[in-house]
């Protein structure tokens, strides 16, 4: 593993921690819109907890049937871990940082909102769903909130940042929602653990790509940065005292805009920007 991938995860923990820390003094300055969502959301968690029992004891299933649910949602949750760690390597192979970078993302987010949730699951110990069970809070449990919905969102969520277009985002999301669904019909999580475990995975997932900047971009495969050659206008060869005085300073200008540009042609018109 590049070793500026630890030092990255180190300091993106570091600030995702303190925007956490943070987070109970902003609810005071939320803006409408947001104080809105925050009060539907509670209201509906609310609403679940009080009607999970019954939803729960309502999945009838064969036990057979629960243990394929079970099954499903753990694959699921593979697949969306494989997927990155295919992606990670995919990209150092190919020399692709950008490719790189998104599958880090991608670990990031699934590792901060399944951190996060462990923490709620000691802090609240709910019972699973069993027979016998009420789904009784701070008793000797580990169902609230769920795990694998936290750790399917907040994948989905970058992937659907990463990629422009519906498509990926609306098939990532769909995907998270089945796993939550299976978490359910697997009788592993009552309905609000999974809203719960959603809404974090969800956040934790935009947080780490506002930070991030999860966006696709081409890679830089139309600029040649070893190529240390330095090619100089015209203008610059036909005056040779000013092209002796200010050559370090173009040398260091041209590889400048390689640096920080796609392609060769963004490259050249940058350098000629900077003569002006």
């Amino acid at each position: 593993m590049d070793t500026a991938v630890p030092r990255q995860i180190v300091r993106d923990f570091g600030h995702y921690a303190t925007a956490i820390a943070k987070s109970p003094t902003k609810i005071a300055h939320l803006n409408g819109r947001d104080a809105v969502y925050l009060l539907g959301f509670s209201g509906a968690t609310v609403a679940l907890i009080v009607t999970d029992k019954r939803v729960s004891d309502s999945v009838t299933g064969e036990s057979g049937d629960r243990r394929a649910s079970r099954y499903a949602s753990n694959i699921l949750v593979g697949a969306a871990l494989g997927s990155s760690t295919i992606k990670y390597f995919v990209g150092c192979h190919e020399h692709n940082r950008q490719r790189r970078d998104d599958a880090v993302r991608e670990w990031e987010a699934m590792g901060f909102g399944l951190g996060s949730v462990g923490v709620l699951k000691y802090i609240f110990r709910r019972e699973r769903p069993a027979p016998g069970s009420n789904g009784d809070f701070f008793d000797n449990g580990t169902s609230f909130p769920s795990g694998h919905s936290a750790l399917a969102t907040a994948w989905a969520a970058v992937l659907g940042e990463e990629y422009p277009g519906y498509l990926w985002r609306y098939l990532a999301l769909g995907g998270a929602g089945v796993t939550s669904v299976l978490r359910i019909t697997a009788r592993q999580h009552y309905p609000s653990d999974v809203l719960v475990g959603g809404m974090i995975g969800h956040l934790t997932g935009e947080y780490i790509c506002r930070h991030g900047k999860c966006q696709e971009t081409p890679a830089k495969t139309g600029i040649e940065h070893t190529d240390t050659t330095i090619h100089y206008p015209t203008t610059l060869l036909s005056d040779s005292a000013f092209y002796e005085s200010d050559r370090a300073i173009y040398a260091a200008r041209r590889q400048f805009c390689n640096a920080i540009s796609v392609t060769t042609e963004e490259a050249d018109r940058c350098a000629q920007i900077t003569e002006r």
